[in-house]
């Protein structure tokens, strides 16, 4: 007899789950997902290389339906579940449920036909990833689409993004032999919905590894708006305010030079 209990939960949008499952399986095999009867889901996650950290949390008011008895942590195999997330269009459901012994996936259409995909369960050890707490000096509010479109040119641009604080703005910016692309984001022509630095903070740079970057680009596409939180020679934090009621915040550790 399994001690698991039933669960089902069904959220508006798929392809939240899509982008971010995707994202996590190009770093990783397994993740776990945690589920709370009064929290919601949350997975949290680090790549190998300890260069981001990925927290995906959705509160219990999101979901269209949520049956979760206990505390528990099913993990996911993030190849097989991307492949089945692949599937998902616009107007597509997703609908997880388990029976304790096997983990099913389902796709609601907007006429409401589900097509599911049966995936056995899999056991793994849960690796807590710590909390981390940084004193940041520089937040910057920004719609998603538009972080979106700036980091889907910059990607094909360089390797290296580097983000500069202004006392006015932020700019992101990435280089190749060729020259520079440059996009400046401030509250003065309203392409920064709120902007806050510190009084003691003087301008500064910071550099990031495209490759983690630009794992924002798709998602940031599905945020109302995305925050970010920057100091000198610290990891970067940016929040997805993402459509449906999910949350998604990603840390990046700087690049040393």
């Amino acid at each position: 007899m399994s001690s698991s209990s039933n669960i089902r939960f069904v959220f508006s949008d798929a392809r939240v789950w899509r982008y971010v499952l995707r994202t996590l399986a190009d770093y990783l095999e397994v993740v776990g997902m945690k589920l709370s009867p009064t929290q919601g889901v949350r997975i949290r996650a680090m790549d190998p290389s300890r260069v981001m950290l990925i927290d995906f949390s959705i509160p219990l008011t999101a979901f269209e339906e949520y049956v979760v008895e206990k505390e528990e942590t099913l993990f996911l195999n993030l190849e097989n579940v991307s492949k089945i997330l692949r599937r998902a269009s616009k107007s597509d459901k997703l609908a997880i449920s388990s029976d304790g012994s096997r983990l099913s996936l389902s796709l609601i259409s907007k006429g409401g036909t589900e097509r599911t995909f049966i995936l056995p369960l899999i056991s793994s050890t849960y690796e807590e990833v710590p909390e981390l707490s940084l004193e940041f000096k520089v937040v910057a509010k920004i719609l998603g689409p538009a972080l979106s479109l700036a980091l889907s040119i910059l990607e094909d641009v360089g390797d290296v993004a580097k983000f500069r604080v202004l006392k006015d703005g932020l700019s992101l910016m990435a280089s190749t032999e060729l020259g520079e692309v440059e996009f400046l984001f401030n509250t003065a022509t309203g392409t920064l919905i709120d902007y806050q630095i510190a009084e003691d903070v003087n301008e500064f740079t910071n550099m990031y590894s495209m490759e983690y970057v630009s794992t924002l680009t798709q998602l940031s596409k599905l945020a109302e708006t995305a925050t970010i939180r920057l100091a000198p020679e610290i990891p970067c934090e940016i929040d997805l305010d993402l459509i449906g009621g999910a949350s998604l915040k990603v840390f990046i550790a700087p690049r040393v030079e």
